[in-house]
């Protein structure tokens, strides 16, 4: 028994330290080599490229001078992840936000309040609380109470946003302690910007809190005759709705159970979509699908946005 015990406590040789020596090297010389690989094939695969997006554009989204910004080409998967990230914090959000809701634009967007006025909430006023539930609802609503918010979202939104209007705004609200005012949790953008020089789209994704840019990713996609990855968003309306006929485009979105909601779509840095060959539609006219089945292959990063996240 003490041999035995004696035996389990020796150290190693040397023969045993010179194979654990040499399996290690044999490992470590194999991560290196992956490691090189992967960088390398990133720096084939994508370039940094300086575009011109506009003074205005810049100073808009970054609060930077100059109209340039140097940004990786799709597909880049280095900047794909921080997407991943970026989508995560915003699903987050959802899940701490009481309201959220998407509009269109074309225009800039300079509406990022910390509170929005809610005069409905005062003690004894006897205003008819804003119902809220549809994005146009919260248009109308947004427009009473930023005066600079008419100028942007100038257009009426039900389910499917216009071509026109190709940039989108989430507005993600959450409880105040002013029955008077509504907490503006945060303030997420897609942007999309035609660049002339190289020739393409310069897309950008931002979360804003209280005004101020706290997490962003930009992408550039390289010119083709595939389409953008828009629109980046779909409201859906409660089946309930159904009741009350309005036409084919619009009772094909009255699908929701339980509550309203919207499909959610962020630029990809892991396709080009400009390279993407446009397919045919295959679902019917008289599905929702059929408004949106264009973008499977065009961005990964979906994702499903209640409009009231805790009911």
């Amino acid at each position: 028994m003490k041999i035995r015990a004696n035996r389990s406590r020796r150290a190693w040789t040397f023969v045993e330290m010179l194979v654990a020596i040499s399996l290690c090297a044999v490992f470590m010389g194999a991560a290196t080599l992956v490691f090189g690989s992967i960088t390398a094939n990133s720096k084939r695969l994508s370039s940094l490229v300086e575009v011109t997006i506009g003074e205005a554009a810049k100073e808009n989204f970054y609060g930077q001078s100059g109209d340039t910004v140097r940004v990786y080409q799709a597909p880049n998967y280095g900047k794909a992840s921080f997407a991943l990230l970026f989508r995560e914090h915003l699903r987050e959000d959802f899940e701490a936000a009481t309201i959220v809701h998407c509009l269109p634009r074309s225009l800039a967007n300079t509406v990022r309040p910390e509170f929005l006025r809610y005069e409905a909430g005062d003690v004894g006023s006897t205003r008819p609380a804003p119902r809220l539930d549809t994005p146009e609802a919260f248009r109308r609503f947004l427009l009473t109470v930023e005066s600079d918010a008419a100028a942007i979202y100038d257009t009426e939104i039900r389910n499917l946003p216009s071509p026109e209007r190709p940039n989108t705004t989430l507005y993600l609200l959450a409880p105040s302690e002013d029955s008077g005012s509504l907490r503006v949790l945060a303030v997420y953008e897609i942007d999309f910007v035609p660049v002339s020089s190289p020739v393409g789209t310069y897309a950008s994704a931002r979360r804003y809190k209280n005004g101020t840019l706290t997490h962003y990713y930009d992408i550039f996609y390289e010119s083709g005759p595939g389409a953008l990855p828009i629109p980046s968003f779909v409201a859906f309306e409660t089946s309930s709705r159904g009741a009350v006929a309005e036409g084919t485009s619009t009772d094909r979105f009255k699908i929701a159970d339980w509550s309203p909601f919207y499909f959610v779509w962020l630029p990809d840095p892991a396709i080009n979509p400009h390279k993407t060959p446009n397919t045919p539609p295959v679902a019917a006219a008289s599905s929702p699908r059929s408004a949106y089945e264009h973008l499977g292959p065009r961005s990964s990063l979906s994702l499903v946005a209640p409009i009231f996240p805790n009911l």
